[in-house]
């Protein structure tokens, strides 16, 4: 099982016994060119509401340090859940590296450029680009069973897959948020009694400055 839970093309494995996480690789990740607002797409009584808006505040803060412009934007959530089946279904295709399947109404109809989908399905999770509809999904599996269940994996999992929606890919720390494959991460790496977020490396932070500089947007 990997460090995160991600969806797309570069793949991360999580599960209790093997496979976590998929990603697209970083150079099919165009960096933003307008602040992306974020849709969390959940049952109204899912803790990991509170806990995705604590990941996108983790990353603004982050980016406020680095010295970048760059924010992601306001933080919506609907009740209006996507289908397991196709969550599964595209993270199943970014792992076997096949054809995904086609974007539900469900997707194109949530007005945000990120929607995180907190879903009780059993797969792996996984940030990816939809390009045909110009938004990032990012697909959290269930939380009721390890390691996302542990205390703090899943909001370093969120945390982690919003890394990839952002644009950075892995790295070898496992003591860093965007650990994984092929690193031998696992998401049970995040596990604390004390809620905190991972940290970034100094190269991703640099080079984050470099996808969002200063002069962002005007100055790319």
């Amino acid at each position: 099982m990997n460090r995160g839970g991600a969806l797309c093309v570069l793949v991360l494995l999580l599960s209790a016994s093997a496979r976590t996480h998929a990603q697209l690789p970083p150079s099919t990740k165009v960096p933003w060119t307008r602040v992306p607002p974020v849709a969390l797409v959940a049952r109204a009584d899912d803790p990991r509401i509170q806990m995705s808006r604590e990941a996108v505040d983790f990353w603004n803060r982050t980016l406020g340090e680095i010295g970048t412009p760059f924010r992601l934007g306001a933080v919506t959530h609907t009740g209006a859940l996507i289908p397991e089946q196709y969550l599964a279904a595209v993270s199943a295709a970014m792992l076997d590296r096949t054809a995904m399947p086609p974007v539900p109404e469900s997707v194109r109809q949530v007005p945000a450029d990120i929607i995180i989908a907190l879903s009780d399905g059993d797969f792996v999770s996984f940030s990816g680009r939809l390009h045909s509809v110009g938004k990032e999904l990012i697909g959290i599996r269930t939380d009721r069973t390890p390691p996302l269940s542990l205390p703090n994996v899943t909001r370093n999992v969120i945390a982690h897959e919003l890394g990839h929606a952002i644009g950075l890919g892995h790295n070898s720390d496992p003591t860093k948020l965007m650990c994984g494959r092929p690193a031998p991460c696992r998401p049970a790496d995040f596990a604390s009694n004390v809620e905190r977020f991972f940290p970034l490396t100094e190269g991703e932070r640099d080079a984050l400055l470099r996808m969002y500089p200063q002069g962002w947007p005007s100055g790319r």
